[in-house]
């Protein structure tokens, strides 16, 4: 099993490709974690090298679940995957859960790979601003992949999607 799960920040992807990893007992990786290393100091952005060799190596295994925003470089998994799910929840419900995530590691109930200062918080809006504006182009690429291309507005889609795809009855 080879799934891409793709949306912008605040879609979902993150808890929808654990709950994935987790049902079918098989990796997990956050795109984000393999573009950067993170260290104590900050993050610290991989060498093109490095990055592709890791991308590689994880495309190349025999089970996964990968998340996160389409970046063009990483594009070439859209190759390698069973499926493309892509989680596209409604806005609002998007800029609620940024909000609603900065605050809880503000506070300290939620863990988070960068600290979640306001720059970050308006990065986050940026980003979802941007996604927006650049949805229907990645929904007309994403058309090119065929029957592997499958769109849900919740992760109880997509998690139905794969337990009657996956699972032999």
């Amino acid at each position: 099993m080879k799934i891409d799960i793709i949306g912008a920040v605040g879609s979902g992807k993150t808890t929808l490709s654990r709950r994935i990893a987790e049902e079918f007992h098989i990796p997990c990786y956050e795109q984000d974690n393999i573009v950067w290393m993170r260290t104590r100091d900050g993050d610290v952005r991989r060498s093109d090298s490095e990055r592709e060799k890791m991308f590689m190596d994880i495309l190349t295994s025999k089970n996964w679940v990968i998340e996160g925003s389409p970046r063009k470089y990483l594009k070439k998994r859209y190759d390698y995957c069973d499926y493309i799910i892509f989680l596209d929840t409604t806005s609002f419900i998007r800029l609620y859960r940024i909000l609603r995530r900065w605050i809880r590691q503000r506070t300290g109930k939620e863990s988070y790979n960068t600290n979640p200062t306001l720059k970050f918080l308006w990065m986050n809006i940026k980003w979802h601003h941007e996604f927006n504006n650049d949805r229907k182009q990645l929904i007309s690429e994403l058309l090119q992949c065929g029957l592997r291309y499958k769109k849900f507005k919740t992760a109880n889609g997509a998690i139905n999607f794969c337990c009657n795809t996956y699972y032999i009855k």
